[in-house]
């Protein structure tokens, strides 16, 4: 039935009123997709994406995007690692050169040349790329390294005998930080796992330890300044000079720190004061080797190789070995003086051939995460489904057996019971929850189903709802089953539970969004890990991880709760007609 005649909806001011009735809608409705937009958008996200907004995954759609966060990824956040790869100090991961532009084809060829003499990558030679040094972001080879070790030896407890460590949680393993230029390599049963590992990973996936381009980009900056940093009269006393500072102390005229070779051993003239001082201070031992004499005054001092360098050796005593100075001396024998490793050409050329495969695993690679720390690990699942299970149970058997007595027997005080049971309603759960916790630390309850179960066993709400429903029920049938001598539990059971399905699934419903979305209280009194529920391992979850993670657990654990309530919304939507039409 309309409101307005035919004649009268043909005014503008009856269309003006419909237009703007439906633009309210649909503006209320975009107050909720808008927010969901910007959930599954987030729950895709990483460090890249932290400085931009989107209701959508860029990197689904533009290039520029994936390839922003493909070498975020690659070089796991590490500014450092990242300068040294593209030998240039002003990197930034939020605005990486794109397109990269391609290196010279003789270049290219040279280093394929020596790659194929070379053989494959050592560990050495390169390290592990698409890592992450913690768990707040996901990390590529952070889970393939834990898979892997766990596939070797087969469960956690065997693992943690093997390699002597203590860890009570897979994902709390994490390969060693990818800083092997100036971070000395440790001896331990992990790190040779490691090692090992290395040699399944394909080189696209390496990070080539390149110390010339981490003494240029790098040790030099941090030394002398940035290139443009020059000292003039009145200018901040944290100016070091930049590149007119290390010409001065080098005698030499480079503009920028790029230009400057790095050569395996010492270079003459004032040059060789600041490699000598990276060489001494900085680089890792394991890419220093020492000269005959070098070894000889070592011998004679009686020092390890390490407290030598850093202390009694000379310039001429020691030498560089890494793979860009392989590569170099490789290329001077052929006539190409100062030859550099085109990194970020080779990154681009990999880029190109794997963007498939990235942008699919930066979709779900936290939710691939959540699903290793949450589902996986612990008892969080097991202890959510008996939770859930106990409270349903619980919900469809004592409340509707207090509110069929209410409704079936009109006792005098019916009323009385009634509103006391409304009158918990009044009340907030937190209210109770230090009586309910002394009550049942009282019964040495605690950590236990009976804790988290007991407390919320009866609701009042329900028990009105359910009186209601049961009152709306033909007397009839009631009389037709005591003539027919039914019991008074045949009746329950076949005439009032039976009609009484769409109220029920609602009371259901409830009871499982109520144990489902249990956090406070459970973490309350069942404290013991081994007796967390799912909502309380999420909040430790959010504890230590990023927003892509946390976007991506609460997108994860919306799903029960939706698939629940889509299975049940015809027998909830019957028990809303069904009294109408009673």
């Amino acid at each position: 039935m309309s409101f307005f005649s035919p004649i009268t909806e043909r005014s503008a001011t009856v269309r003006f009123l419909f237009a703007s009735i439906y633009g309210l809608l649909i503006l209320g409705a975009l107050t909720m997709v808008l927010p969901l937009l910007v959930t599954v958008t987030g729950s895709t996200s990483g460090p890249y994406d932290a400085q931009t907004f989107s209701f959508y995954p860029r990197f689904l759609f533009k290039e520029e995007a994936l390839w922003g966060r493909y070498v975020d990824a690659k070089y796991g956040g590490s500014l450092e690692n990242f300068a040294m790869a593209t030998n240039s100090s002003s990197v930034d991961f939020y605005a990486p050169v794109y397109p990269v532009p391609p290196a010279p084809p003789e270049q290219m060829k040279l280093w394929q040349e020596f790659k194929a003499e070379h053989g494959p990558l050592k560990g050495t030679d390169a390290g592990l790329s698409f890592t992450r040094m913690n768990k707040r972001d996901a990390g590529y080879h952070n889970r393939n390294f834990r898979i892997w070790l766990l596939d070797q030896y087969g469960s956690l407890d065997k693992l943690n005998e093997a390699l002597s460590i203590q860890v009570v949680h897979s994902t709390s393993i994490i390969p060693p930080v990818q800083a092997r230029v100036f971070k000395p390599d440790t001896d331990s049963a992990l790190t040779g796992k490691f090692l090992e590992y290395l040699e399944t990973v394909p080189e696209s996936h390496r990070l080539i330890w390149n110390v010339g381009n981490f003494y240029r980009s790098v040790y030099l900056v941090r030394l002398y300044g940035e290139a443009s940093d020059v000292k003039t009269e009145g200018a901040d006393s944290d100016s070091k000079g930049g590149i007119e500072a290390y010409n001065k102390t080098a005698g030499t005229q480079y503009h920028s720190y790029s230009e400057i070779p790095f050569p395996g051993t010492a270079p003459e003239g004032g040059a060789s004061v600041p490699w000598f001082s990276f060489v001494k201070k900085l680089l890792n031992p394991s890419f220093v080797e020492l000269t005959p004499s070098g070894e000889a005054a070592r011998i004679a001092a009686g020092m390890s190789k390490k407290e030598f360098i850093s202390i009694k050796a000379t310039a001429q005593d020691v030498r560089v070995r890494s793979i860009d100075i392989a590569f170099a001396e490789w290329a001077a024998k052929r006539g190409v003086a100062d030859a550099r490793i085109p990194q970020m050409a080779l990154d681009w050329e990999n880029f190109q051939n794997e963007k498939g495969f990235w942008r699919w695993r930066f979709v779900c690679q936290n939710y691939l995460d959540v699903i290793d720390e949450v589902l996986i690990q612990g008892n969080g699942v097991k202890n959510t489904l008996i939770l859930i299970g106990l409270s349903v149970l619980g919900a469809l058997t004592i409340n509707p057996m207090a509110a069929y007595a209410l409704s079936r027997y009109k006792l005098p005080q019916s009323y009385h019971v009634l509103l006391f049971f409304l009158a918990t309603i009044a009340f907030p759960a937190e209210v109770a929850m230090i009586p309910n916790f002394l009550q049942l630390k009282e019964f040495g309850l605690l950590n236990t189903f009976g804790a988290l179960v007991l407390p919320g066993l009866v609701n009042g709400f329900s028990i009105f709802l359910l009186k209601g429903f049961f009152d709306s029920l033909p007397k009839e049938l009631y009389e037709a089953a005591d003539i027919d001598g039914a019991s008074e539990w045949q009746i329950f059971w076949g005439i009032t539970m039976n009609l009484s399905r769409p109220i029920l699934a609602v009371i259901a419903l409830g009871a499982f969004i109520s144990a489902y979305g249990a956090f406070f209280f459970a973490l309350i009194l069942a404290p013991d890990p081994e007796m967390w529920t799912l909502m309380v391992w999420i909040y430790q979850l959010r504890q230590s991880a990023g927003p892509g993670i946390i976007y991506a657990s609460l997108l994860i654990t919306a799903v029960p709760t939706l698939i629940v309530f889509l299975c049940a919304q015809n027998v909830i939507l019957r028990g809303i007609v069904v009294p109408s039409d009673k």
